[in-house]
């Protein structure tokens, strides 16, 4: 009997112990989760906090440009031909480029030729040109009436898309997605070059991106550098600019900005923001050799 009990004794100590052991693997997988988690938790609020730095550089360059713009000191003046240059933000590095909006193509002004340039600075072949300028007019004329090679209302329905020409303004460069023809590239291409604030029929080559220059002149243009070619400047200013401005928050995190804003100091209003985007139409800062 008492070898029987002390067997039974001994089968308990070893499941209790079997227990235990399992007990403590199962801690410490849990702990060892647990601080798997916080470290991602760590890691997300770390990035979230760096991204939010790289947002207040980049909002702060715009409203240091807006500034510099409303000032009466020249040397406080910037280019607005596109050259991308930096400012110092508290010890922080922000990448800008202004482009005055004259020197973008006015998607709501432009004719036929101007906009079958701009088309062809993307790359679009004649017979998608002759489309696509058709399609531009008759999206933002008023009448239901389609030119030659455009498509109007019943054309849409026809298609099958949830939409009909606007007849009417372009209210966004977006709204040229709604086109056919105008695939996701051909937009990347197209909406650095193009704008809805311009109001002029006309190009300001003086402040075009180098792909307009090219495909209205056949000159070739690079460019231009804060370090390089002559910038376009002018003094204290009033009119419609669009500007970009890109930082760095740490940890490889970027926020950029495109804002559109027209300035008037002769207003109620200094200045107002007409668009902003986040992140911008064309990619800023743009790389090494890509157009506009």
């Amino acid at each position: 009997m008492k070898r029987g009990r002390l067997n039974s004794s001994r089968q308990q100590g070893g499941m209790a112990l079997i227990v235990v052991l399992w007990l403590v693997v199962l801690l410490s997988i849990m702990a060892a989760g647990h601080s798997r988690n916080a470290h991602t938790d760590t890691k997300l609020a770390s990035r979230q906090v760096d991204f939010a730095k790289a947002r207040a550089l980049a909002e702060a360059g715009i409203n240091h440009i807006i500034l510099d713009m409303l000032a009466d000191n020249p040397a406080a003046q910037h280019p607005v031909d596109g050259t991308v240059f930096s400012i110092d933000i508290y010890g922080d590095a922000v990448t800008l480029a202004i482009r005055d909006a004259t020197g973008l193509v006015d998607l709501n002004a432009a004719g036929p030729d101007l906009l079958g340039a701009t088309l062809q600075a993307c790359g679009v072949v004649e017979p998608l040109q002759r489309k696509l300028v058709d399609a531009i007019l008759d999206w933002r004329d008023k009448d239901d009436l389609a030119h030659l090679h455009g498509i109007e209302d019943d054309d849409y329905l026809a298609a099958g898309v949830p939409w009909t020409s606007r007849d009417d303004a372009f209210e966004s460069v977006d709204e040229l997605k709604y086109l056919p023809g105008v695939s996701q590239a051909l937009y990347d291409r197209l909406a650095p070059l193009v704008t809805v604030h311009s109001r002029n029929s006309n190009l300001n080559l003086e402040y075009a991106p180098p792909a307009l220059i090219t495909a209205l002149t056949g000159d070739e243009v690079q460019p231009a550098t804060s370090d390089g070619a002559e910038q376009k400047t002018r003094g204290a200013r009033n009119g419609t600019y669009h500007i970009y401005s890109s930082a760095a928050g740490g940890s490889g995190t970027i926020a950029s900005i495109e804002a559109v804003i027209n300035i008037s100091r002769s207003s109620e209003y200094p200045f107002t923001v007409l668009d902003w985007r986040e992140p911008p139409r064309a990619e800023f800062p743009p790389r090494a050799g890509a157009q506009g």
